[in-house]
């Protein structure tokens, strides 16, 4: 069973309900903000003992899918260490996805926007189709 139904994402509505089921799961606060960030990265996830922290680079993102794919992908590297505390990380800066860890996060984060896309709201599912902006 993959992360997704495990954890019930491939039943939410929005970005902010899957921040919402990965903040319960977790049993800590979790914000996003929009920061710069600077150059080479969209995101990251900052993992404190109380609360996590998810920043967006407000120079990098582009459209509001764009963000929340960013959000995505950042919540799956939390699902990741649910599952192994090992993948819990404060340091790691990976401006590219050569590294396996981002391959498969990246992989879920896409699984998680096209779940969001198909069982969304129908401006959610407009959008993604690239009907309306």
């Amino acid at each position: 069973m993959g992360a997704l139904q495990q954890y019930r994402l491939d039943r939410v509505r929005s970005i902010e309900e899957a921040c919402d089921v990965v903040q319960a799961l977790r049993q800590r606060p979790l914000t996003v903000v929009d920061e710069d960030l600077g150059p080479g990265l969209s995101g990251m996830w900052l993992g404190y003992p109380n609360h996590d922290r998810i920043i967006v680079n407000t120079v990098h993102t582009v459209t509001r899918l764009h963000r929340a794919h960013i959000i995505a992908h950042e919540l799956m590297h939390i699902v990741e260490a649910l599952d192994d505390p090992a993948h819990e990380r404060n340091e790691g800066r990976r401006d590219g996805y050569d590294d396996a860890t981002e391959q498969r996060v990246e992989a879920a984060a896409s699984r998680l926007m096209i779940s969001l896309a198909s069982v969304g709201g129908t401006g959610d599912r407009l959008t993604a189709l690239e009907l309306y902006r």
